[in-house]
């Protein structure tokens, strides 16, 4: 593909609901400071992700994505049509590499090429959490698909869906339910998570987006299933 390099504040026009969308500088910008146009003033951006999930939610003071890069591509998700120009980039200073904590106790799930982002406010939890516990997200095959630390603010998870390019199961698939669990880091114990929702459903669907309204921890999980006895019923 050849073709020549186009002014950084070119105007876009966003249409309602999910975009795609190139980033026009050269140089890498603060995400913020790039999307401050469309997002203060009541402004209709909801949310914008990358390619590996990661997420400036400004509803909840949320941004994993640190700088935006040139040469790579985002979805913005409006609540109206909008028409759009990145502002210059030396409005605010850059970020640096947004450090995230990497779960320890949970493995971390493939990047499928399609996912749903589930907000968990901090308002939402019964119980208090402890820095450094950790969420995990399994479809109903048991299949992990989806895990992030608890830092002691709100919360975004981004599980994955099946890639429908491969012939196994490696993902969630439109319509199936998605099982949570916290895991302690105080005590090493798994509980399931019972969520009452504030918005959209536990209920995969891509690009979806739920928040969770309510979550109360269940029962323990015991990490292995042991032979205690055996008894004749019949």
């Amino acid at each position: 593909i050849e073709g020549n390099l186009i002014p950084y504040n070119t105007p876009i026009t966003f249409n309602e609901g999910w975009n795609l969308i190139g980033y026009l500088h050269p140089e890498p910008g603060n995400t913020i400071q790039m999307m401050n146009s469309i997002v203060s003033n009541n402004g209709p951006m909801k949310i914008l992700k990358n390619s590996t999930g990661n997420v400036y939610w400004p509803e909840f003071g949320l941004n994993s994505i640190g700088n935006m890069m040139p040469g790579e591509g985002y979805q913005i998700k409006l609540a109206g049509s909008y028409t759009f120009s990145y502002p210059s980039g030396d409005e605010g200073a850059r970020y640096g590499d947004i450090y995230t904590e990497r779960p320890i106790h949970f493995d971390e799930p493939a990047n499928t090429g399609s996912n749903m982002i589930i907000g968990f406010p901090q308002y939402a939890w019964e119980s208090t959490l402890s820095i450094g516990d950790e969420i995990a997200a399994y479809d109903e095959d048991g299949r992990l698909i989806g895990s992030t630390v608890y830092e002691g603010n709100n919360l975004a998870l981004t599980v994955w869906g099946d890639d429908v390019t491969t012939d196994e199961k490696d993902g969630l698939v439109e319509g199936e339910r998605i099982i949570f669990r916290l895991w302690n880091s105080t005590t090493s114990t798994e509980q399931v998570l019972d969520i009452k929702w504030e918005e959209g459903s536990g209920i995969y669907s891509t690009d979806g987006i739920s928040v969770a309204g309510q979550i109360i921890l269940g029962n323990e999980l015991t990490s292995e299933r042991k032979l205690v006895k055996i008894t004749d019923v019949l």
